[in-house]
């Protein structure tokens, strides 16, 4: 286990079973000062960045150091990248799936 900072700001909704590595930040932005929503079975990496009135789909994996502004509904895939991106089909699923060899 490593230990370090989670920034979540209060108005953030968020479903069951999000993983949230060390470093990041889940915060409002933009002109209505929204907040991010997040659907269930989300893996979020180290020093991510979430950030304003988006949604962000189920068993999305959001890549290391990637800075998410914008609203992703496709489910199972994973995202990454300034600013994020789609970047492979396997999302949560297929990490979980690493995760256990």
């Amino acid at each position: 286990m490593h230990l370090g900072p989670i920034l979540v700001n209060g108005k953030v909704k968020a479903g069951k079973n999000i993983s949230i590595h060390i470093n990041t930040s889940i915060v409002a932005g933009g002109p209505d000062n929204g907040a991010p929503v997040l659907e269930d079975g989300i893996v979020i990496g180290v020093g991510a960045v979430v950030l304003g009135p988006i949604k962000i789909a189920k068993n999305i994996a959001i890549g290391a150091n990637a800075v998410v502004n914008k609203t992703f509904l496709e489910e199972n895939i994973a995202i990454a990248g300034v600013p994020a991106k789609k970047i492979s089909d396997n999302g949560r699923v297929a990490w979980s799936k690493n995760q256990k060899k």
